[in-house]
C-alpha cells in the first residue's frame, strides 16, 4: 500500500492525524509506504513512479485538492488516448483535508479509524471519472486530467480562488466557500478591486464575470446556448463546494454526467437563489442534462475552468466520461 501524503492539507494541520493514521495500520498488520507532496501536481508524479514500481493500492491522504493530484497519476493523460480507460492501481482515500465531497459522494467515512477499517475490508468498485481537456494559460498549450467531482464555469473559479485565499481557513469549509460565493456574485457587475488582499494584482481573467455571460457548448453532438450564466456545473458528484447539492439523477457507475446551467437570469434573481444551491432546489429549477461528452466553446467574459475545488485551465474546454475507469475502494452502493 502506497500513501500519498499532503502535509498542506487542513491548512497545514493534516499532519496531527499521522501518528495515529500510521499506528492504526501497524494494528492491522498493513505494510505500507508513505510519499510526501512538496507541491501542486506533485501527487500525480509520485503515484506514477509508485504505480511503476509495482504498487497495487494507492491512498490519498488528505481532502479534494490531495485526491484530485493522486487521481492524475492513474491514467494515461497524453493522447492518442485508447478504450476503456482503466485505472492502473486500486485507489483508496484517507480523509484528512478541508473539503470532503469526493469522499461524501461515495460513502467513505470521514472517521479515521471506520476509514482505516474500510480501506483494509478488500471491498471496491469500479466507478466513472471525468476526463477534461482545457488550455493550461489563457494562451498555452491544451492539457489533459481527471477529476471525480465537479467542473464549474462562469463562477466557479473566482469562488474557488476567494475560498481558497483564507475565507474557509477563517470560518471553515462550508461557510468559507458561502461568503466566497456571496461576494463573487455580488462583483459580477463591479469587480474592479481585487477579490482579496494580495502580494501581487489580480489578472483580469482572475475575477468574477464583470456581466453574467453567454456560454456555448455542445453536448453529444448538439449545441446549446446558456444566456446571461451564473454557473455551469458539470460532472459526477452531487456534492459541490462543501455544502452545494445538486438534485441530480446518476448513479457513481452509469457512464454518464450531469450538465446543470443555472443560467437566464438577473445578478439580483441568482442572489436570491442562493439558498436552492443548498437545499437541492438548484435542479427544479434549472432542469440538469445528461450525456457523455461535452464541449464548451471559449468564452472571454469567463475564461476559466475549475474543477474538484481549484482553478485549473482556461477554455476552450471538451470534458468525457470513463466509465467505470476507477477501481475505488468504497462500500457497495
Amino acid at each position: 500500500m502506497f500513501l500519498i501524503l499532503n502535509p498542506s492539507a487542513r491548512s497545514f494541520r493534516a499532519g496531527e492525524v499521522w501518528p495515529a493514521l500510521f499506528a492504526g495500520l501497524r494494528r492491522r498488520q498493513v505494510d505500507f509506504d508513505v510519499a510526501l507532496t512538496t507541491a501542486d501536481g506533485d501527487p500525480a508524479e509520485l503515484v506514477h513512479g509508485a504505480v511503476a514500481q509495482g504498487a497495487r493500492t494507492i491512498v490519498a491522504v488528505g481532502g479534494d485538492g490531495t485526491i484530485n493530484d493522486a487521481l492524475n497519476g492513474l491514467f494515461p493523460l497524453v493522447p492518442p488516448f485508447s478504450a476503456p480507460v482503466a485505472s492502473t492501481a486500486t485507489f483508496g482515500v484517507l480523509y484528512t483535508g478541508t473539503s470532503p465531497d469526493f469522499c461524501r459522494h461515495h460513502r467513505i467515512p470521514l472517521d479515521l479509524e471506520a476509514a482505516l477499517d474500510l480501506l483494509c475490508s478488500g471491498r471496491h468498485r469500479r466507478v466513472d471519472v471525468c476526463r477534461i481537456t482545457c488550455r493550461a494559460g489563457p494562451a498555452g498549450p491544451a492539457v489533459t486530467r481527471v477529476f471525480g467531482c465537479c467542473a464549474n464555469f462562469g463562477l466557479g473559479a473566482a469562488v474557488a480562488r476567494l475560498a481558497n485565499s483564507g475565507l474557509r481557513r477563517r470560518f471553515g469549509d462550508g461557510l468559507g466557500t458561502l461568503l466566497a460565493l456571496m461576494r463573487s456574485v455580488l462583483k459580477t457587475t463591479a469587480c474592479q478591486a481585487p477579490l482579496a488582499p494580495s502580494a501581487s494584482p489580480v489578472t483580469p481573467h482572475q475575477r468574477p464575470p464583470a456581466a453574467l455571460p453567454t456560454l456555448r457548448v455542445r453536448l453529444d453532438g448538439r449545441d446549446l446556448v446558456f444566456p446571461r450564466l451564473g454557473n455551469l456545473f458539470v460532472g459526477k458528484s452531487p456534492l459541490v463546494a462543501s455544502g452545494i447539492r445538486l438534485a441530480v439523477d446518476l448513479a457513481p457507475d452509469d457512464g454518464q454526467m450531469y450538465v446543470l446551467p443555472v443560467a437566464g437570469v438577473s445578478r439580483a434573481r441568482l442572489f436570491a437563489l442562493l439558498p436552492r444551491a443548498y437545499t437541492g432546489g438548484l435542479a427544479r429549477r434549472f432542469p440538469p442534462l445528461y450525456g457523455r461528452r461535452l464541449e464548451i466553446m471559449p468564452c472571454p467574459e469567463a475564461p476559466e475552468v475549475e474543477y474538484d475545488g481549484d482553478p485549473r485551465g482556461f477554455l476552450p474546454a471538451a470534458i468525457e466520461v470513463l466509465p467505470r475507469a476507477l477501481d475505488l475502494i468504497a462500500p457497495s452502493p
